[in-house]
């Protein structure tokens, strides 16, 4: 069967290596031409599926070099292109853009939508206040404005609690995605420490239970604000223990989180979000209601996961946006049953567990079955996962080097002592 090749190539800004791939096979695989763009070369630009990778200084963080960056390839390409933002940064910078006067994307095609509604996702201030409005269950949240309020907010919680940015990517220079406090005077100083770095934060309470009550919920919604696609995770393990991220995930169909289906559903709709998105939520086992942790309006991780199912999210961004029909219903079903593996990561989370009794081998063993696709491996596409493992080792290296800048934070985290060793 001849393969359909289509016109307008895609333009991916600010992929982690991951999702970068991800999105590039999910369009790659189907005649499109791919050009990925981030701050610094990653195992993306060895992909075959990459025709071509720009390396731009400062492009994330800078609107002015992402404005020019657009207009110096658009000069180049014989065709309108398709642009997919894959991070938090380029979905704000490039939805601002797309509303100037006279936008460098009006000629353009976009597979995301107005700029408020992106940032009520991307800013966790927002979002949490917006899931208020709308009456969304989520873990109860405080907004401290200054040190006056987090020492207000100390005698409220109940420890531990989790401090997180209001914008994840600026917490880069912590290695986490925030800090937990386990009494008063480790939230006031580690609140003290980020106030340091002018970094916005929440103060939020953390539902108990293991990393298998975590779900997700992925897909796209169009131009109209209408969902044109719903795919569902389990979590089965993840790394760090804490506040990690997925090793191996397993699909279930949606009917399972059909509560929170709804409610996530509903909201999009009130906020007026176009493109791509992922829900995170958590069973709380307490009552054994859903608690909607965040929202990413982008494209995640996983991306190429629902593909291995049977439904290609990544394509229906892209078709959508250069007026193709959509084929898709809500009686649409995808493949349940089947994993996505991150297996370095996995075998860290793993002997983490094993040592703490909190599995056995068999139980662990078991996992690895009906494994359908990976974060770097693909059989077509080889040569980013062997650039993937040379990437991770500098990492690692890079982690051993730091060891004593981030050992204070770990300590103040409590991921540095006995503590930490409950899971949350």
């Amino acid at each position: 069967m001849r393969l359909q090749r289509f016109k307008n190539p895609a333009i991916i800004f600010g992929p982690a290596p991951i999702t970068g791939l991800g999105v590039a096979r999910n369009l790659g695989r189907n005649g499109i031409d791919v050009y990925c763009v981030a701050e610094s070369k990653n195992e993306i630009a060895y992909s075959r599926y990459c025709k071509k990778f720009y390396a731009v200084h400062q492009i994330e963080k800078d609107k002015n070099v992402l404005r020019d960056f657009l207009s110096n390839i658009k000069k180049k390409l014989k065709h309108p292109a398709v642009i997919f933002p894959c991070s938090d940064l380029f979905c704000v910078s490039l939805s601002q853009l797309r509303e100037e006067p006279n936008s460098i994307l009006n000629d353009q095609y976009v597979t995301f939508g107005e700029s408020t509604a992106i940032e009520t996702l991307v800013n966790k201030r927002k979002f949490y206040h917006s899931l208020d409005k709308y009456g969304v269950p989520h873990p109860k949240t405080f907004f401290p404005e200054n040190l006056e309020d987090v020492e207000h907010i100390s005698r409220q919680v109940e420890y531990p609690v989790f401090i997180k940015p209001a914008i994840t990517q600026l917490f880069a220079m912590f290695r986490k995605k925030g800090l937990v406090a386990h009494s008063r005077t480790e939230l006031i100083t580690l609140y003290e420490l980020v106030s340091k770095h002018s970094i916005d934060v929440v103060i939020q309470e953390i539902i108990p239970g293991p990393a298998t009550n975590l779900f997700g919920l992925c897909g796209y919604f169009n131009k109209k604000y209408e969902p044109q696609a719903f795919f569902a995770y389990r979590r089965i393990r993840e790394y760090p223990l804490m506040f990690g991220t997925n090793t191996i995930i397993e699909s279930i169909p949606t009917r399972d989180v059909l509560s929170m289906k709804n409610v996530v559903e509903n909201y999009l709709r009130k906020i007026r979000y176009h493109g791509i998105f992922e829900a995170e939520f958590k069973k709380d086992p307490r009552n054994g209601d859903f608690k909607l942790l965040e929202i990413n309006a982008r494209s995640w991780w996983q991306n190429s996961f629902p593909t291995k199912c049977g439904i290609n999210i990544v394509l229906m961004a892209y078709l959508d946006a250069i007026g193709e029909e959509i084929n898709y219903s809500e009686n649409y079903s995808y493949r349940t049953g089947v994993k996505w593996l991150f297996f370095i990561n996995d075998i860290f989370s793993s002997m983490e567990l094993l040592s703490r009794r909190q599995i056995n081998v068999y139980e662990w063993l078991s996992t690895y079955t009906k494994i359908r696709d990976f974060a770097y491996l693909a059989v077509d596409d080889p040569l980013p996962w062997i650039m993937s493992l040379i990437y991770i080792s500098r990492s690692y290296a890079k982690t051993l080097r730091t060891k004593v800048f981030t050992r204070p934070f770990e300590i103040l985290s409590g991921r540095g002592d006995e503590k930490s060793k409950g899971t949350f």
